[in-house]
């Protein structure tokens, strides 16, 4: 058992009848070792569960922490709220507050009579607990002379039992000004040195699942569980817990859908222990997402990288380092070919949210699980390297007739496939290409997509983790000229088609308005909407859009609200900017209309429309505004008195 030397130290402390010499015990170990883990979850439910077998009752342990104290005082509060949580929380009901100086409850004259009760037995109350100190490293710089003037009190004067836990090298560090050798030497009498009980942490964190078919599945491989927690040196305990909690939420995801319950446990084992790997390193600042992304197919990209350098030794970049470092300690979990994409595990990590149906489908669609699905084969394709030759040739003729009948229409399996042939091309294997030029059959297979309006729009430029790690495939192509000229051009082409998406998307909800629905006018103005960032409305005629504003009153209202909202947050330089010129004929159109309509109706909305937009681009780079400048008008003014001079 581990920890065996702490549990008798404290022991010794706890059960003595008299100490020949008053004193507090200090459990200490590094941050993040479990000190407040053991006391907690190990070593106080162990104590009181044997007093109960034996028939004895045992003071309980109060845990108080000390994290941020300032005072003395803070810490009665503290010790307060800890042992009378709903005292303490009906107190602030009826104006109760809570000081220092064991003073638990100030009540006003007219409730003290009911609350005497409550004040002389939360006072009685503190006797009765064993107090733990926990975060003693961590009181306010400068205030831990006072507390352990506090807890000096508490074992001489109040014949109080009290545990301190601490980081003791953090307290010489943090706290160098507090002379700690003087307080320790006064106050603490025994030590008792807490080490990462790794396996008790796990058995612990599995035990602590609430859903049950996980809890027993994880049950089932927790010696797996620890040996992996071994393997990965773990420093900080809180962090293992945390990753037996995100390893347990993608456990119950897979297990929530019945096919994969049911024929795939091995897969979901894998994701587990990959979650875990990925999470422990993660948070332990050992992985970065750099790192990540260097995993996918790492061994090829370091064969690769090795040939041609003969004997000569390169210094590898840290994150490859970092990726092949923890490739290698997790060999038999194949981490280069994850279950997952690894940012997903990122992603859960940083808002703990996880769609089941969506990461059900995903995994399905992904490795052929369940009826009617099937690994695609540029999967198969790029891991036929571990399966049987006739593999590679059955996975190589399948995805060559699904480019021929040009069956992948999403980013992600188009770029896989040109770097799969890209990679197989240079083997002298131009199956993939029906014998081709690898780019120019691309390319034609990306503009075929454009014609017949099936290819994918996606709007990231940057090739993203999420593509990378989906176990490296044909990115491991990625640095090579072919791959980068047709990543660009399939990025190009889909950046044209959602363009042509969004001003038709534009066009049908100016029909809209045509039709009625002014309010319809709104969606151009949505905050962060792709159709209020790019310049849709280029298409839209001039004059239809000024003969639907200047329709009446409330289409006018509508419209100025559509050139001043819609232009407000844009930057100069933007895309969006581009349609000013565009919104400034509109608006000229509109007012020639207007001027049109009778008093007051004309000097009310011009008035009001101009007031609008004057407000809303205030501040904007002249190039980037709708109305004239002052100066501009007064300009424009006088051109136009000249004029009417010269023709009278």
């Amino acid at each position: 058992m581990k920890n065996e030397h702490a549990t008798a130290v404290i022991d010794a402390y706890l059960d003595a009848d008299v100490h020949p010499v008053t004193h507090a015990i200090l459990v200490e170990g590094p941050w993040g070792s479990g000190k407040t883990y053991f006391l907690e979850k190990i070593y106080e439910p162990d104590r009181q569960a044997k007093a109960k077998a034996r028939g004895f009752y045992k003071t309980p342990f109060l845990f108080v922490s000390l994290f941020g104290v300032k005072t003395a005082d803070d810490v009665e509060k503290r010790m307060h709220r800890a042992a009378s949580p709903g005292e303490v929380a009906v107190g602030k009901t009826i104006g109760t507050i809570v000081s220092g100086g064991l003073e638990f409850l100030k009540i006003k004259d007219a409730t003290k009579t009911t609350f005497d009760a409550i004040e002389k037995r939360a006072a009685r109350r503190h006797v009765d607990y064993i107090l733990v100190f926990d975060d003693l490293e961590r009181v306010e710089t400068g205030a831990l002379g006072e507390i352990m003037g506090l807890v000096n009190s508490l074992i001489t004067m109040g014949q109080r039992r009290v545990i301190l836990v601490g980081d003791e090298a953090k307290l010489l560090e943090i706290h160098k000004d507090a002379n700690w050798d003087e307080q320790n030497e006064k106050i603490v009498g025994r030590r008792a040195r807490i080490e990462a009980d790794v396996e008790s942490v796990v058995r612990r964190s599995v035990e602590d699942v609430s859903d049950g078919p996980t809890k027993s599945f994880m049950k089932e491989r927790v010696d797996v569980l620890i040996d992996l927690a071994n393997r990965s040196h773990v420093e900080n305990l809180r962090n293992l817990s945390w990753a037996i909690v995100n390893g347990a939420r993608f456990v119950r995801s897979l297990l929530t859908d019945t096919e994969i319950r049911e024929g795939h446990t091995d897969h979901v084992a894998r994701t587990m222990l990959v979650v875990v790997a990925t999470t422990l390193w993660y948070r332990s600042k050992k992985l970065s997402n750099e790192a990540l992304g260097r995993l996918p197919s790492l061994s090829m990209t370091l064969a690769v990288g090795s040939m041609g350098r003969h004997n000569k030794r390169e210094e590898e970049d840290p994150d490859t380092a970092v990726a092949k470092q923890f490739s290698e300690i997790f060999a038999d979990l194949a981490v280069e070919s994850p279950p997952l994409e690894y940012q997903r595990i990122i992603d859960f990590e940083a808002s703990g949210i996880l769609d089941d149906a969506e990461f059900t489908t995903w995994t399905k669609s992904q490795f052929g699980f369940g009826k009617g699905q099937s690994e695609p084969s540029w999967r198969r394709l790029w891991h036929s390297y571990e399966r049987p030759m006739a593999h590679t040739d059955e996975a190589a003729e399948e995805l060559a007739e699904e480019l021929a009948k040009r069956t992948h229409t999403k980013r992600g399996p188009i770029l896989h496939a040109a770097g799969l042939a890209i990679k197989h091309g240079k083997a002298g294997d131009i199956r993939l290409t029906n014998g081709a030029e690898v780019v120019s059959f691309f390319k034609s297979y990306i503009d075929e997509l454009v014609a017949n309006r099936s290819l994918e729009v996606n709007k990231i430029d940057p090739l993203p983790i999420e593509y990378e790690s989906a176990a490296g495939l044909g990115f491991n192509s990625k640095d090579t000229p072919e791959f980068e000229e047709i990543y660009r051009y399939l990025t190009d082409k889909q950046a044209d088609v959602e363009k042509v998406d969004l001003e038709s998307r534009a066009d049908e909800i100016v029909k809209e308005a045509e039709a009625g629905d002014l309010d319809a006018l709104h969606k151009l103005n949505m905050m962060n909407d792709d159709l209020s960032r790019n310049p849709v409305l280029l298409g839209i005629d001039v004059d239809r859009m000024a003969n639907l504003i200047a329709n009446d009153v409330p289409a006018l209202n509508v419209g100025s609200r559509l050139l001043a909202y819609r232009y407000h947050h844009g930057r100069h330089g933007e895309p969006l900017m581009t349609e000013i010129p565009w919104a400034r004929k509109v608006y000229e159109a509109v007012i020639a209309k207007v001027d049109q309509w009778p008093e007051p109706h004309r000097y009310m909305s011009k008035e009001t429309m101009e007031g609008l937009i004057r407000h809303y681009e205030r501040g904007h780079d002249p190039e980037d505004q709708i109305l004239p400048t002052p100066e501009d008008a007064e300009v424009n003014a006088k051109e136009a008195d000249d004029r009417a001079a010269t023709s009278a």
